[in-house]
């Protein structure tokens, strides 16, 4: 006798519609089929119908929908196993019996919009709620730098730049996630709120009446970031954007300015490319950006004209002379312009005398009084070589300058296998970019090469920095005209960024970019109106700011910071010009008095072993600490 196996009855939990499909959902929560498509056969289910009886919970909101009647609105749904992930439309309507009723759309959604995650979908459903990361962080039981992970990567999987626009798009696209995350529905002032609400049973706030009413929330202020994201300063670029990110966060979490949210709106730039710098400052106008920022540029005149013409305040870190003093001999065109460190016009001078107090304390004893200077290409860049001259000659040294170097790491291998022949006893790097500087020094140190003290500006402030020349780097001395003191407020402000972000900021350009959005922000607190630009910009002239990096006084006629001790005898209006020997992989400042934390060491290089293989006295009887 055989056996009729019995076919069992198709099960829907959890399982995803294939096609998009429609249903008609009533106000009480009865689901009927719509029209049957000509030709279908009578027997056979209707899927949306089928999925909605099934799924009770989506259902109720859905019915909700039809009850509070807001107008079309859309949202993602998923069952308790996750497998389920569906985008509802509900477009409310009434039918001849004036029967409230809603036509559902219900799209599968795998893989899911913009392939974001579930928890991504969280986290851009409390931004749109209008929640800071911290708040988000505490409703999802989960740290705030791993909010602002998921922050970063649903807005570059959204290509977009701001909350604000990660809000509007999750809006209009139906990305808003129902539930609402982390339970309850506290967002009665959006559409979605109310029938999250409504769902559960209770009253739903009353939608906002049309008329002359002041708006529940008002736009929030832009500050435009222009930063290299991506080519070879992307490290410098991701470090001003987190830290500027911080700054926000603190704002905000004390209520932003006057009730309004800041955000940061960046725009990706290759700080050599005019062509490039101009894309990017015009960018940002466009979206009629609060203030501009941004870090070093090479062709920084285009963006001073820029910035000027939009008349907005603009502060930047370019580091130039030249700028300062465009800004000084015109100051109703670019009087909303602020460079917010020193010019790079301290550095070969500071050099120079750095060098000649080492030799004179009897800590460092070269063998050779020659000194080079290489140069990469910055065609507004100045090393203060007029002063440098002087302060050569006052210390008994020569000088060779090598300039024009390109970027490819081949031109500056050769230069340092030049510099090696020279044998001075000293070389300075004036070049900012890590790939150039990183291919000149390991050329130099190389074994068998000559001791040579090597100087370099700014690059091993960035962290990759350190990490990627290895043990090369220890003794390796360098200096910045804006860095982050290791002072109380200093170690704070890493401490704060670490536990943000997972890892340790830069000792220069990530200070700068936190104290940038701090003083806009100061300044815009202090007046009526942030589009205000003349009075935000008098408020940041007179105002004296410290910051991580040290004092911002901008009140002379360049609008300029002023360096600590070389411009100004008085710390506390200006921003010391810090010279820093890596030491046992960490970055100690020699000076100046009173930011020194660490004494001179003799790198490596130097030691030299003695007969029995020991290490013995370093050249020209330096062995001293």
């Amino acid at each position: 006798m055989s056996t009729v196996k019995k076919t069992p009855p198709p099960r829907h939990h959890g399982t995803p519609l294939t096609p998009p499909a429609t249903a008609i959902v009533l106000a009480d929560g009865q689901v009927e089929a719509t029209e049957r498509a000509p030709g279908a056969a009578s027997a056979a289910p209707d899927p949306a119908v089928a999925f909605l009886r099934t799924h009770t919970a989506l259902t109720d909101l859905i019915s909700a929908c039809v009850r509070t009647e807001p107008g079309r609105i859309g949202f993602m749904w998923t069952d308790s196993t996750a497998r389920g992930l569906v985008r509802v439309w509900v477009d409310p309507f009434r039918d001849a019996g004036d029967r409230p009723l809603g036509r559902v759309l219900i799209e599968p959604c795998h893989p899911s919009p913009y392939g974001l995650t579930l928890r991504e979908l969280d986290v851009l459903t409390l931004i749109v709620a209008g929640l800071t990361n911290n708040e988000i962080g505490e409703r999802l039981f989960t740290s705030p730098r791993t909010v602002t992970t998921h922050v970063d990567r649903l807005l570059t999987k959204l290509q977009l730049s701001s909350r604000a626009a990660a809000a509007a798009v999750a809006l209009d696209q139906g990305l808003v996630r129902l539930p609402f995350p982390g339970g309850g529905a506290p967002f009665g002032r959006l559409a979605v709120g109310r029938i999250a609400v409504a769902a559960q049973g209770g009253t739903p706030v009353p939608a906002p009446v049309p008329g002359p009413v002041r708006p529940l929330r008002r736009r929030p202020l832009l500050l435009g970031a222009v930063l290299p994201l991506t080519g070879p300063a992307a490290d410098d670029g991701r470090e001003m954007l987190l830290a500027t990110r911080l700054a926000l966060e603190e704002i905000n979490d004390l209520g932003g300015i006057a009730g309004r949210r800041v955000e940061v709106v960046t725009a990706d730039v290759e700080v050599t490319d005019p062509a490039s710098v101009r894309g990017a400052f015009e960018e940002l106008v466009a979206l009629e950006v609060d203030a501009l920022t941004s870090g070093y540029i090479g062709p920084q005149d285009v963006a001073h004209e820029i910035a000027a013409d939009y008349g907005c305040p603009y502060l930047h870190a370019a580091t130039l002379d030249s700028m300062v003093a465009r800004v000084a001999d015109d100051p109703g065109r670019y009087g909303g312009v602020f460079q917010v460190c020193p010019s790079d016009t301290r550095y070969g001078p500071g050099y120079v005398r750095f060098l000649t107090r080492l030799r004179e304390s009897g800590r460092w004893r070269p063998d050779s009084n020659r000194l080079v200077v290489v140069q990469g290409v910055w065609p507004l860049g100045d090393l203060g070589r007029g002063e440098m001259d002087r302060a050569v000659e006052e210390g008994g040294w020569s000088l060779t300058v090598l300039s024009g170097i390109g970027m490819a790491g081949a031109e500056w291998e050769s230069v340092a296998r030049r510099v090696r022949e020279m044998a001075p006893a000293s070389v300075l790097v004036g070049h900012y970019f890590m790939p150039g500087s990183l291919a000149f020094l390991r050329e130099l140190l190389r074994d068998g090469g000559p001791p040579v003290l090597p100087y370099l500006l700014y690059t091993p402030s960035i962290p990759s920095f350190r990490e990627a020349l290895g043990p090369l780097a220890e003794g390796l001395l360098w200096a910045t005209v804006t860095g982050t003191y290791a002072d109380h407020i200093g170690r704070s402000f890493a401490a704060r960024y670490r536990v943000l972000h997972g890892v340790a900021p830069g000792r220069s350009h990530a200070g700068i970019a936190y104290d940038r959005a701090r003083m806009i922000a100061g300044a815009w607190s202090r007046v009526d109106d942030p589009r205000d630009y003349r009075r935000v910009a008098t408020a940041l002239r007179t105002t004296i700011h410290r910051g991580v990096n040290g004092a911002y006084y901008l009140a002379d006629p360049g609008q300029a910071a002023l360096a600590y001790p070389e411009l100004t005898p008085d710390p506390s209006i200006g921003q010391a010009h810090l010279v820093h020997q890596i030491q046992d992989g960490r970055h100690r400042i020699l000076s100046p008095s009173p930011y020194a934390d660490g004494r001179f060491r003799l790198p490596p290089s130097y030691t030299v072993p003695g007969p029995s293989g020991a290490g013995g006295a370093g050249v020209g009887g330096a062995g001293a600490r």
